[in-house]
């Protein structure tokens, strides 16, 4: 299919719509899982053990939001825990897997592939119960997996803005972000009477609009990228340039990204840890509230990330004139990055002050961490590599991410281990 790049700004709000509206539920885990054990499941866990109650405090009515329905257990809470454990892990295994079929086959198959599981896995956790509570786990799985599949594809837009390329994608992240949100909105409508089952039943059938697209709209192969990088034409400037490579030493794309690979499994850690922790973190405090308010800070992703973009395409710009292509390519990352790692450490420093109020500054500097965090490594990736290898490299970067992301389970152990000291 042939893009007019006079519609490209068109393209571009077509794929952030597309983002804003499906692809990033399963980072709004904290509100189903208010739902999910409010209806009680795997309540069973539980027993007659009211000494491993984690009971929810409710000083006021308007406040808890019914939060006092959601006691539950330690046993409860980890059991729902690890829903979200094995999801954002198996889900970036098989997002590696659909980064090869990308590679051979192109963006159309990869999204008609994406959209199957994604309606699957929405009408799996429509019909989850106390009856049949495992559903669940294939649910969540499949949600992340097709909704990160189709968020790759369309990062190819990108390809389409030889300049701000990065903003751009630093606006999909944001709708990517705001996505969450559709969770709240599952979660406000059981608390008014609509049950989960009709909430994702609509979320499933809503996903003919992107079908429609991935039929029409994206081609077939790849989106290409519309200008190749600078080429210095004179013999002086490429002699400049090969002393200039040999003085700063700078490690090849691939090295890179084999770094870049590690640094993003550490954080992705230590992220989706606080995301499938937080209600269990939260225990004594008033859930619900603390929840929502989570979820609308991370909802404002959608202004913070193309912050991150535009940081990122600064950065681009001061080593645009650079004689080596790697210095080009590599050093506009390099304050992005280090931004995103200092926001973590803030972040986790955060959790270590026992004062509830101070989870709204921790908040802020989570949604600061995760919008540099996707921005900057998927920015990187789009600069460096040709965009026919997106899907695989990206699918590598999110497979070791997800399998580091196993150690979730010792951190959740610790977590509980602490949380039953304390109690």
């Amino acid at each position: 299919m042939f893009f007019n790049t006079k519609l490209r700004f068109l393209y571009a709000i077509w794929a952030f719509l597309e983002c804003l509206g499906f692809y990033g539920l399963i980072e709004g885990w904290g509100s189903l899982v208010y739902v999910l054990k409010d209806e009680g499941i795997y309540s069973d866990l539980c027993g007659d053990h009211p000494e491993n109650s984690s009971t929810v405090s409710n000083d006021t009515k308007n406040d808890t939001e019914g939060a006092n329905k959601s006691s539950g257990c330690l046993e409860q809470d980890s059991k729902l825990a690890s829903i979200f454990t094995v999801a954002s892990s198996l889900y970036c295994l098989f997002n590696m897997l659909l980064g090869q079929v990308s590679f051979k086959f192109g963006a159309r198959i990869t999204r008609l592939i994406a959209v199957l599981f994604y309606v699957c896995g929405a009408l799996m956790i429509a019909f989850t119960s106390k009856e049949l509570p495992w559903l669940a786990y294939p649910g969540l799985t499949f949600i992340g997996f097709g909704g990160v599949a189709m968020f790759f594809t369309c990062i190819q837009v990108a390809n389409l803005f030889p300049l701000g390329g990065s903003v751009v994608i630093g606006f999909l992240n944001g709708g990517f972000d705001t996505s969450s949100g559709v969770q709240l909105m599952v979660k406000f409508g059981y608390e008014n009477g609509i049950s989960r089952r009709t909430s994702y039943v609509i979320i499933a059938c809503c996903q003919v609009f992107t079908l429609i697209s991935s039929l029409f709209f994206y081609p077939k192969d790849f989106i290409r990228k519309q200008q190749k990088e600078p080429v210095i034409a004179t013999s002086r400037h490429r002699r400049r340039k090969r002393r200039t490579r040999r003085f700063w030493n700078l490690p090849g794309p691939a090295e890179t990204f084999i770094l870049h690979v590690l640094w993003v499994s550490c954080l992705q850690l230590r992220f989706y840890f606080v995301l499938g922790s937080i209600n269990t973190s939260l225990q004594k405090m008033v859930i619900s509230h603390y929840t929502n308010v989570m979820v609308y800070t991370m909802m404002s992703g959608i202004f913070v990330c193309p912050l991150a973009g535009f940081f990122y395409s600064w950065q681009t710009q001061i080593f645009a004139n650079s004689l080596s292509s790697v210095r080009r390519q590599v050093m506009p990352s390099v304050l992005p990055l280090t931004a995103t790692t200092v926001s973590s450490v803030i972040m986790s420093s955060l959790l270590l002050v026992n004062d509830p109020r101070v989870l709204y500054a921790f908040f802020v500097f989570l949604v600061l961490h995760r919008s540099f965090l996707f921005t900057t490594y998927t920015a990187y990736v789009v600069a460096i590599f040709p965009s026919c290898y997106l899907g695989s490299l990206l699918g590598i970067a999110v497979f070791t991410a997800g399998v580091i992301s196993f150690f979730q389970y010792a951190l959740f152990a610790w977590l509980e281990t602490g949380l039953m000291q304390v109690q």
